[in-house]
């Protein structure tokens, strides 16, 4: 018994302590941090790691003590790398949270049990949404495509991260239903390589699944200069300021298509997703979401976005959580045909 007492005294020690931590507030835990992480899953300089950066700077204002947020790369499967170690690896408590790759949450819905991401969306920690995105297909000038009739006869080569990723189907997609000929070459590390590549006469061109950060700064200058064209809007409805480029609902008629189409669109209001792992207190997932909110609300946020030409259209937590529960409570056979048209062909 004596020899038992001191471990009994070291065990209540250790369950005191662990106790403690978990009746810590959230406002005196972020109080005690001075650093938080966000890891992105954009390489440098790419749209993500352009939101990330803004908003991280912004979200410390509105959280306890003030802590730093540092942004960390990780790039890896067009977001998959990310997206997994969110789920699985880092911390549950609030000091870690992410800028995901908007496909990122659908892709097990998407591409079921061909899918490489570890992760049950609808248990992320939802922040909100910077940004309710469109797509946009972009060819450089010097292609022998000049519109989707030139792109079902002649095969033509768009960039990728990834073969999950949203412009990586997007080509499936349209090639599927409206018998176009892309072929995507995947790997690249980011938007920035994928233009560089166009440039160079090695691509025809590429998906955006974001027409609102640097990118579409960088297609609207190389078209003033005559470089490059749009090819199709993967938007319910055109853009007014490019009426003339087809939305891909304007050229996808059969009825049992349509909802296919819309499907794959509704997810792109998930535009630049901002989640922290599965599993945290409520009370530090509201402060976060709290933080997120007022960051996003704040004139000086909103200046410095215009002068990084980064459009904000946000969507706050709960909204995203509910999002993402409904779109994995598609009935089965919309889901069934849509895997079959934008499934991942074969092993990757």
């Amino acid at each position: 018994m004596v020899l038992l007492r001191p471990i009994f005294l070291c065990l209540i020690a250790v369950l005191a302590v662990a106790g403690g931590a978990r009746a810590q507030s959230a406002v005196d835990f972020y109080r005690g941090k001075k650093e938080l992480i966000l890891v992105t899953s954009s390489s440098v300089g790419g749209g993500y790691d352009q939101y990330s950066r803004l908003i991280g700077r912004y979200m410390t204002k509105y959280l306890p003590g003030n802590p730093t947020v540092i942004v960390q790369n990780m790039v890896g499967g067009g977001g998959i790398r990310a997206a997994n170690y969110i789920y699985n690896v880092a911390p549950r408590d609030g000091s870690t949270l992410s800028l995901i790759d908007r496909g990122m949450p659908t892709a097990p819905l998407m591409y079921g049990d061909k899918s490489k991401t570890q992760f049950e969306a609808v248990n992320f920690s939802w922040i909100g949404s910077a940004m309710s995105e469109t797509g946009m297909g972009v060819l450089s000038a010097r292609s022998v495509v000049k519109n989707i009739e030139d792109a079902k006869r002649h095969e033509i080569f768009f960039g990728t991260t990834g073969p999950e990723t949203d412009p990586a189907m997007f080509g499936r997609l349209i090639n599927d239903l409206l018998g176009t000929k892309i072929k995507s070459i995947h790997g690249y590390k980011g938007q920035p390589e994928e233009f560089q590549s166009v440039e160079k006469g090695e691509l025809d061109g590429l998906f955006m699944s974001g027409w609102s950060g640097p990118g579409r700064a960088h297609v609207l200058d190389r078209m003033g200069r005559g470089e490059m064209r749009l090819l199709v809007q993967m938007a319910p409805e055109r853009d007014p300021l490019h009426a003339d480029v087809p939305a891909v609902l304007d050229l996808v008629t059969a009825p049992d298509d349509r909802p296919i189409v819309e499907l794959v669109l509704n997810r792109m209001v998930l535009g630049r997703p901002f989640i922290a792992p599965p599993g945290m207190s409520p009370d530090r997932l509201a402060l976060l979401r709290t933080a997120f909110r007022r960051a996003l609300e704040d004139p000086e946020l909103h200046q410095d976005a215009a002068r990084q030409k980064l459009a904000l259209k946000p969507t706050w937590g709960e909204e995203s959580d509910a999002l993402v529960r409904r779109l994995y409570a598609t009935p089965t056979r919309v889901l069934e045909r849509t895997r079959a048209i934008v499934g991942l062909p074969g092993e990757q």
